[in-house]
């Protein structure tokens, strides 16, 4: 059976998107995870609209990372327009993230966080992909990771899996801009390294975003 992996989902743009690129359909199983409790709540009340195009779609309040347990995630409630601070987007939610180091801006497009941190509870990606696979050893996965920045610890995490060849396609936004400080050169390599042995396993793979 197929699956899609939606790690990021945020108000299911991305579910939308994939289901026509991949033509996702009732033979297809789905897995949506959103770590901004905000944005959860929002998205749950499109749910409805959506869930009977997908033989079953698993929607969880949960950051996708390479340990269980809980973390502390930034949320970015609203960001000013630049650091002049004289425009505020109030409706301003990307970019939330569980780095260590949270960015107080976005390089991109020069955007300032309004920043406020929460507890959330995190999934190891491994434990994922081990439910999946012990009720279906044959199952074909296809993921989409937009998890700002923690790509570079949940795809280590998945290149060490014991389920990597269940693996078909990948499609990760990359954020190594948000190391502007302190060792963005550094997650340049980093990012090829991870590109190399995902490729290396026959997995095909793809810049989403």
């Amino acid at each position: 059976m197929k699956h899609f992996l939606d790690l990021g989902t945020h108000r299911f743009e991305g579910l939308l998107e994939f289901t026509e690129k991949l033509n996702i359909n009732k033979d297809w199983n789905v897995y949506c995870y959103e770590a901004n409790p905000v944005i959860y709540e929002k998205a749950l009340e499109t749910l409805d609209d959506i869930k009977d195009n997908y033989n079953n779609i698993d929607f969880n309040n949960l950051a996708v990372m390479d340990q269980d347990g809980s973390i502390t995630f930034h949320c970015h409630d609203g960001a000013w327009s630049d650091t002049s601070k004289e425009k505020y987007v109030e409706d301003y939610t990307s970019g939330s993230n569980a780095l260590d180091q949270t960015p107080a801006y976005d390089i991109g497009n020069g955007a300032v966080f309004n920043i406020v941190d929460r507890e959330v509870d995190c999934i190891d990606i491994d434990l994922i992909l081990s439910s999946i696979c012990s009720t279906d050893p044959q199952a074909e996965i296809y993921i989409k990771c937009d998890i700002e920045g923690s790509e570079f610890v949940v795809l280590p995490r998945i290149i060490e899996s014991d389920y990597l060849n269940n693996i078909k396609q990948i499609y990760i936004e990359w954020h190594e801009r948000f190391w502007y400080n302190n060792g963005m050169e550094g997650k340049i390599k980093e990012k090829q390294v991870y590109l190399h042995h995902l490729k290396k396993a026959g997995i095909e793979c793809f810049i989403h975003g």
